[in-house]
């Protein structure tokens, strides 16, 4: 064996150059997505467009094409970190002593949406991409199955059990969407403060119409 022979990096993806590629193809993916985003904050998902996000930062088109197909599949991927980010932000709430967990878990999800209302929006097809049962991606999937959980915790815990927990799951995802949706359009009287009132003043009576 040649002692003094010099070690070539070939450029795969364990060796030192490979992962510095797939650290900056992370970062400019990251980039990307950051900048939709933002434009999608300022002037809407409408405005969101290939074109705007290269001029933004001062790229070529063709140039984000090497990362996302399109503008769909881009949102799509900001769609799954919304969910992932929502679905965590639930989950939490799991910690939540029962008598205060179906109030966290509202909270969770209105803080969630007004803080981050790019996301939020994106998620729920005002966007312009929506997903259906067979195109529903992971995230998605495990978002309602969290939230399903800390549903049939609540319930568990005080020796009941949902009636039926599809319909639950549905039935109080659609009453905080709604309000959160109507908030979000400025259709509340009083603002998104007094949106959130009125919304968890009924979300005891509701929760409890779907126990068995």
């Amino acid at each position: 064996m040649d002692g003094g022979a010099v070690r070539r990096d070939t450029g795969g993806a364990s060796s030192p150059s490979g992962r510095r590629r797939e650290r900056e193809r992370e970062q400019m993916r990251n980039l990307l997505l950051d900048t939709a985003r933002g434009i999608a904050a300022e002037q809407g998902w409408q405005a969101v467009t290939i074109r705007r996000i290269a001029d933004r930062i001062e790229y070529t088109s063709p140039v984000i094409y090497q990362y996302f197909s399109g503008k769909d599949a881009l949102v799509s991927e900001v769609m799954c970190i919304g969910f992932r980010d929502i679905t965590d932000r639930i989950e939490a709430t799991m910690a939540e002593p029962v008598d205060s967990r179906l109030a966290a878990l509202a909270t969770a999800f209105w803080s969630f949406a007004f803080g981050a209302p790019e996301l939020y929006q994106a998620m729920n097809g005002q966007a312009g991409v929506s997903f259906d049962g067979a195109d529903m991606p992971p995230e998605v999937s495990r978002g309602f199955m969290v939230f399903h959980a800390v549903l049939e915790s609540i319930a568990a815990e005080q020796g009941r059990r949902l009636r039926d927990p599809a319909a639950a799951v549905h039935t109080m995802w659609a009453y905080l969407h709604g309000f959160v949706a109507l908030a979000m359009s400025g259709r509340v009287a009083g603002g998104a403060e007094q949106g959130e009132r009125y919304m968890l003043a009924s979300l005891q009576p509701l929760f409890d119409a779907q126990l068995a």
